[in-house]
């Protein structure tokens, strides 16, 4: 089975300015596995929130650069599937404010991936995924 991280697991697994340690350890132990397993898989969208937010955390740009280069090459394309189902679910529960971690569940549905993430705003997804969201 494919593993679809978050962008805050790849952040805590590949950022130096971070907060907390435990996430950290796990994060790295996390993204070690999938990517000795080949099992790794990154959107367009996780590619630009993690600039976005390496970048808000002032990481070294060559750090960036060098993380997003690396991180592009488990990239797998959206598509209009995935852009069906992630407007669906949009459309079910008024989930606006939370459409870019919708974009990452039906991203992970399309890919039967096993999805992870520290944000505990996906336990108002975990009733109509159709995966295993793993909340650390």
């Amino acid at each position: 089975m494919m593993v679809y991280f978050d962008t805050n697991v790849l952040l805590y697994a590949f950022t130096e300015n971070i907060d907390d340690e435990k996430q950290r350890t796990i994060s790295t132990k996390l993204v070690e596995d999938a990517i000795e397993n080949d099992t790794l898989i990154v959107s367009e969208i996780i590619l630009c929130e993690f600039a976005f937010v390496s970048n808000k955390l002032n990481e070294d740009k060559n750090d960036i650069d060098n993380n997003l280069e690396f991180l592009s090459t488990f990239l797998q394309p959206s598509n209009f599937s995935i852009n069906q189902r992630m407007i669906e679910v949009v459309k079910e529960t008024s989930l606006y404010i939370s459409s870019f971690d919708v974009y990452h569940l039906a991203f992970a549905e399309y890919h039967n991936s096993k999805l992870f993430t520290f944000d505990k705003g996906f336990k108002k997804l975990q009733n109509i995924a159709k995966l295993e969201i793993c909340i650390k």
